[in-house]
């Protein structure tokens, strides 16, 4: 009989809550993978929650997976922030969360929330950090004419886009590449290394300086 030292064993799973604002392609890969990839794998989503109420990824969570809980909280403004952030720490509190993982989350949480939950939120964004930060990313790597681009998965910090790395890939701007076929390329890394930036915390095999 052997042992594998990397087995995750099921109380040790980290039960996280995604954060989404809009149709959710990466909320979606993300519970996807996480439902039908191996048991075990150190990852329970246990909510997701949106900011915006007819948002698409609300219903397309209820339709996968419909024992996950899914809250509607506005957040459409910076006067409904507080609001916002008073009720995810609620449901942080009740669901046991572990891990805050932002994904399409379309708003700036307050500098006091990032730094209550350090080292406890996960953004991804679509470039190759610290190049292009902030809004527009995709666009602003093409328009400048960089030949390589990429995807982040990083540690939320009070400073937009600044935190810790936890994982790369780089993608190649081609020639004939149109701002569209790199966005859809982006996307696709996106959902490829998302998972595996998760699963790399839950095992514990990156660990924040």
């Amino acid at each position: 009989m052997t042992s594998n030292s990397n087995k995750i064993n099921p109380q040790d799973n980290k039960n996280c809550v995604i954060l989404a604002s809009g149709n959710g392609s990466n909320a979606l890969n993300i519970i996807n993978h996480f439902l039908t990839g191996k048991k075990n794998n150190g990852i329970n989503i246990v909510a997701v929650v949106s900011n915006i109420a007819a948002a698409p990824v609300i219903e397309k969570v209820k339709k996968i997976a419909p024992f996950i809980p899914v809250f509607a909280v506005p957040f459409n403004n910076l006067s409904e922030r507080d609001a916002f952030e008073s009720e995810l720490e609620k449901i942080i509190k009740n669901y046991g969360v572990e891990l805050i993982i932002l994904a399409g989350f379309m708003k700036v949480l307050s500098k006091e929330f990032v730094s209550k939950f350090s080292h406890k939120i996960i953004n991804i964004h679509p470039s190759l950090l610290p190049s292009f930060k902030g809004k527009d990313a995709i666009k602003k790597a093409y328009d400048y004419g960089v030949k390589y681009t990429g995807v982040t998965v990083h540690y939320v910090t009070e400073e937009v886009d600044s935190g810790p790395i936890i994982l790369q890939e780089v993608v190649k701007i081609e020639e004939d590449d149109t701002i569209e076929s790199l966005e859809a390329k982006i996307h696709n890394i996106e959902h490829k290394i998302y998972p595996v930036a998760l699963e790399l915390l839950a095992n514990k095999a990156y660990k924040a300086g």
